[in-house]
């Protein structure tokens, strides 16, 4: 980084010197070397941050080269120019000086008796200290952040070390800037000036710095230096501090940077923590989904370990995801798209569980989230059923508010009464929800103990099977209808609905009452079939339900 134009200039050796040019103050310019102009194309070569001293020997006449070289160092970013007055040059000229101003770029007059010699060496020897000071209280801050680390005293022990360094408070965020961690509980309730902070973080990465606002004096503005923590090229942390008891010095960003790396080994620990763990928890409810255990107290066993209690009563929730590419970032690959919208919408879930029940176990699978739902054994079902469907509607309209329209389907099981009954209530929650999707649509809300006669229907693996319990005129029926929309399928369903009222099958299809009869006229041509015998009719309704399973 360099040591501070303005600090250089208070040396001893530039006691004879005066700024002629430019200006220095209230400004960060960090002087990195100290050179001496030998040519004219000096300007060629720099880098930036560079002193550079000049007599303009070999140019003393030329005021044009004189003025590209001005206009070229600033360009280029040196940090001043250092001109000696001597034989050569008796005097800045003017016009250089009316350039430097109009650059806004230093430039320092020295009488001709100073010598280089004397400007260069305590020059290089101040940014020399400087670097060993850099370097020390870079290894001062590793350490003590490592120990942090190696000592496993996780992520608030980084936030107070580095409150300790830098002397301001600091806060870390989460993702989507929720706070996470702050060391005193005035900074809770932080605001932070943005209007829109993930676009901010879209268009503007890394951040900086970001206005925010404190409770305890809402009216004044602060400056928070903010630093993106990645972890496996996703952004899950923030790390800021306030400037609030002072301006953040050029020191401090090395104490930050090394609480950031800390920060992002911690979270990277947790990463690997939690997938091992997910792993283990996904293996556990596999086998519990599949019936797949040894005896009862294995599972238990098992589960203790995760701090799950299977010595319970449960209902299997299946939500499914999806109809989600349109919200997917296009900036993002599709698999890191994929998982942000899901980890979103998971976190909505355990959210809006805590309202609902507690203690629930919970597991993301794809696009599936899988939830064991504690049951109280005195717990009347259809007030639970109720509950669960208040729960589900609740997801699905915050996912709208907060993500998209995006479509979770529910299917809700049967009560299990023990572990071994977990495999029945997921079959029951998976059989509900695509009995679900292909008879209400994406985004149902259906119950297994609430099916009626689909309870039957949905028993047989082989759905194919059911084929032989259609009616042969229903199936005569459907092969002539399935090319025209179901219109004759639909009108008959109705018709059975609204008692064989084909007045009331009009009002309810929307369509003229001569319409339905000419429907219906067509309907018994085609079935061969009296619709007015109930034990045909019987059949019929059968045959349209198990049309809808298959279908």
């Amino acid at each position: 980084m360099g040591v501070l134009l303005k600090e250089i200039l208070k040396m001893p050796c530039f006691d004879n010197s005066r700024l002629v040019a430019g200006t220095i103050d209230n400004k960060d310019i960090y002087v990195e070397g100290i050179t001496i102009i030998e040519a004219p194309d000096i300007a060629n070569w720099i880098k930036g941050g560079e002193l550079l001293l000049t007599s303009f020997y070999s140019i003393d006449k030329d005021l044009e080269i004189q003025k590209e070289i001005v206009s070229k160092l600033s360009e280029k970013g040196a940090a001043a120019l250092i001109i000696k007055t001597s034989r050569f040059l008796l005097e800045i000229p003017e016009e250089i000086i009316q350039l430097g101003n109009q650059l806004d770029f230093p430039i320092i007059e020295i009488p001709g008796q100073v010598k280089y010699i004397d400007i260069m060496y305590p020059v290089m020897a101040e940014i020399f200290n400087d670097q060993v000071n850099r370097l020390n209280y870079y290894k001062a801050c590793h350490e003590r952040f490592t120990d942090i680390t190696l000592r496993m005293k996780g992520i608030p022990s980084i936030a107070q070390t580095l409150e300790e360094l830098v002397e301001n408070p600091v806060i870390i965020f989460d993702n989507e800037f929720n706070l996470m961690v702050w060391n005193d509980k005035k900074y809770k309730d932080i605001d932070i000036q943005v209007d829109n902070i993930s676009q901010l973080v879209k268009d503007n990465y890394p951040i900086y710095h970001l206005e925010v606002r404190l409770s305890e004096n809402p009216e004044a503005k602060y400056l928070m230096i903010t630093e993106p923590i990645e972890v496996l090229d996703q952004i899950k942390a923030y790390i800021g501090v306030i400037e609030l008891n002072h301006k953040i010095e050029d020191m401090c960003f090395i104490a930050l940077e090394s609480a950031a790396t800390a920060l992002r080994f911690e979270m990277l620990k947790e990463v690997a923590i939690k997938e091992v763990e997910l792993k283990y928890k996904g293996d556990l409810l596999d086998d519990l989904l599949n019936g797949r255990f040894d005896s009862i107290e294995n599972i238990y066993n098992r589960s203790n370990i995760l701090g799950w209690n299977l010595q319970r009563q449960f209902i299997v929730l299946l939500l499914h995801i999806s109809r989600y590419e349109e919200y997917i970032d296009n900036d993002k690959n599709i698999a890191q798209g994929l998982h942000l919208i899901r980890e979103k919408i998971i976190k909505i879930v355990d959210r809006i569980s805590y309202y609902y029940t507690t203690d629930h176990i919970s597991y993301n699978r794809s696009d599936d989230i899988i939830l064991l739902w504690p049951v109280d054994g005195f717990e009347d079902l259809n007030l639970l059923y109720r509950r669960i469907k208040r729960f589900g509607q609740e997801i699905q309209e915050i996912v709208r508010d907060e993500v998209g329209n995006i479509f979770i389907t529910i299917g809700v099981g049967g009560f299990a009464e023990n572990p071994s009954r977990i495999q029945v209530s997921f079959k029951e929650a998976l059989d509900a929800l695509n009995f679900g999707k292909k008879i209400l649509g994406e985004g149902s809300i259906t119950v297994f103990d609430e099916l009626g006669i689909y309870k039957l229907l949905c028993s047989f693996h082989d759905k194919n099977q059911l084929k032989e319990f259609i009616h042969p005129s229903l199936l005569r029926l459907y092969e002539y209808d399935k090319d025209k929309n179901n219109e004759l399928i639909n009108t008959l369903e109705m018709y059975l609905k609204c008692n064989l009222n084909a007045v009331k099958t009009a009002e309810e299809l929307y369509v003229h009452y001569k319409t339905v009869l000419y429907r219906l006229n067509r309907i018994r041509e085609i079935m061969k079939l009296d619709l007015e015998d109930r034990e045909e009719i019987l059949e019929i309704e059968m045959g349209l339900k198990i049309l809808k399973i298959i279908n």
